[in-house]
């Protein structure tokens, strides 16, 4: 089935008002997702890429706060919704809050459950997550030795854009070195010093999964949805460049570019 518009589905957690919106293309192979609702950059370049070019795209809304907030008894917690895609990733965060009731545990983790049961990441072809970053705080450089992320990180690949805070982090060699030919800068996660924090990118690796965060800075609204359109392209639609015939691809070329002037705003 294909339609195109917006739903809203509800996603209540211990009572907080959490809604999962979705714009583009029903089950689509290429779902994009948007899990923190204080980056709305990514929010925005998703929304713009999914309706006018291709893909099956997700976002958290609740609070316009980065993570999910609840009371516990009468504890407030605070979860970040990147962290919580493996058990061990939930009980880290819980560990963060001082709390160790497993009842909480169980909660967060059947929210997992539903959440990942409406996205279907083992069903795509590629997952993309959407993420935004501040200027001089998280970018590509802090995956280099001797930086805070450097054990995360298998490989680095230097881009003519010198931006650090714009780049692709990638779960799989294929990808790495695909994307390595563009002028953007992209990380490859590491599979020997891995830590399993719960990330998206970690669950997506531990289910062979394909996947791509595609990150900017807050307010890179051009770059990031070009960054968007490039990885598309390469890694999904040059796999069947040989399948589509001369219209076809004219017709993607104008899409292409009538998405790049949609997003000059």
């Amino acid at each position: 089935m294909t339609a195109f518009g917006q739903e809203k589905t509800p996603l209540p957690l211990f009572d907080v008002d959490i809604q999962l919106i979705r714009f583009g293309e029903v089950d689509a192979d290429v779902l994009l997702y948007n899990m923190h609702d204080n980056e709305n950059t990514s929010a925005l370049a998703g929304r713009v890429f999914a309706e006018k070019y291709a893909g099956d795209y997700y976002e958290l809304i609740h609070t316009g706060k980065r993570n999910l907030s609840f009371l516990h008894g009468k504890d407030s917690v605070h979860v970040d919704p990147n962290r919580i895609y493996t058990d061990t990733g939930i009980w880290l965060q819980l560990e963060k809050n001082e709390v160790t009731d497993s009842l909480a545990f169980a909660a967060i983790a059947q929210w997992r459950d539903s959440l990942l049961a409406i996205l279907r990441p083992e069903d795509r072809l590629l997952v993309i997550a959407l993420h935004n970053n501040t200027a001089n705080k998280y970018s590509y450089k802090s995956y280099k030795p001797g930086e805070e992320y450097a054990d995360e990180a298998q490989d680095l690949s230097r881009g003519s854009v010198c931006d650090k805070d714009d780049f692709f982090f990638v779960t799989d060699i294929d990808q790495f070195e695909s994307l390595s030919k563009s002028k953007y800068n992209v990380v490859l996660q590491s599979t020997l010093t891995l830590t399993d924090d719960g990330s998206l990118s970690v669950y997506c690796y531990q289910k062979g999964i394909p996947y791509i965060n595609v990150e900017a800075q807050h307010g890179h609204l051009t770059r990031q949805i070009k960054m968007l359109v490039y990885a598309y392209r390469d890694l999904i639609e040059d796999q069947y460049a040989d399948k589509q015939d001369k219209q076809t691809r004219r017709a993607l070329k104008k899409k292409l570019r009538e998405l790049i002037r949609a997003s000059k705003f």
